[in-house]
């Protein structure tokens, strides 16, 4: 996961390659280590865990795969991602928050997005309910969106936005807003 280079300085290799070094060794006493060289590879998969979540949200699961793919095991995979120290809802919370600030969501639709980030139910419902959203305004967001890109007329365009899990209510306000 890191290396020592011949100065015996802590240099980061690809999971924390985005983390300053001095990042890196803040996170290393509260795990109890004292350098990354000497970690275990449960020790390490921790380091790497804490990393990733110190730079995007993640699911307990969708950690658990991505230190799969560093090639840790899955026993350490499981192991740092558990002992990581996430707040998995407020993970959900986070992860709800930065996809509405790329695109439009309904309040169902965000949650299936966060059940297929393979966060769990509960934990997706939470992050949804507490991230403030605004729906009215996601269905207006929405309905300019697909006005951007498609022709639609407002009861086809209100049908889309339904289909798409704004209420009835919802999509009528976004697609009267939108025309």
């Amino acid at each position: 996961m890191s290396q020592i280079n011949k100065k015996n300085k802590i240099r980061p290799i690809s999971i924390i390659g985005r983390l300053s070094t001095m990042t890196l060794i803040g996170l290393l006493p509260v795990i109890g280590i004292t350098s990354v060289a000497s970690a275990s590879g449960n020790a390490q998969a921790v380091i790497a865990a804490k990393a990733y979540l110190y730079s995007q949200p993640f699911s307990l699961n969708g950690l658990v795969t991505q230190l799969k793919y560093e090639k840790f095991t899955t026993a350490q995979a499981t192991y740092g991602a558990s002992n990581s120290g996430a707040n998995w809802n407020n993970e959900a919370l986070l992860a709800a928050k930065q996809y509405l600030g790329t695109q439009a969501f309904s309040q169902s639709g965000l949650v299936a997005q966060l059940v297929y980030d393979k966060f769990t139910s509960a934990q997706a419902n939470y992050g949804v309910a507490h991230c403030g959203a605004n729906w009215n305004a996601q269905a207006y967001k929405s309905a300019k969106e697909y006005l951007n890109t498609q022709s639609f007329s407002k009861s086809d365009l209100i049908s889309q936005l339904e289909y798409d899990g704004f209420s009835g209510a919802q999509a009528a306000y976004g697609v009267n807003k939108a025309y």
